[in-house]
């Protein structure tokens, strides 16, 4: 058995309990202040990891979400 990835502390045959990894899904996107700000770092991270956009722009980009 594993520990269910949410962060409940339950465990799993996976990486998670049924219907946890909208638990996750949830507390990220509230982390992140919300889906579009969620879908702005991962593109920001996706561009600086691709070599588009510098290390500069990318901390722009993340720091612009506060």
């Amino acid at each position: 058995m594993a520990t269910c990835e949410c962060g409940c502390g339950g465990e799993s045959n996976g990486h998670f309990l049924p219907g946890h990894d909208q638990r996750l899904r949830t507390s990220l996107e509230q982390q992140a202040g919300g889906l579009l700000p969620l879908r702005t770092l991962i593109e920001a991270a996706h561009s600086y990891f691709e070599g588009r956009i510098t290390e500069e722009k990318f901390t722009q980009s993340v720091r612009a979400l506060s």
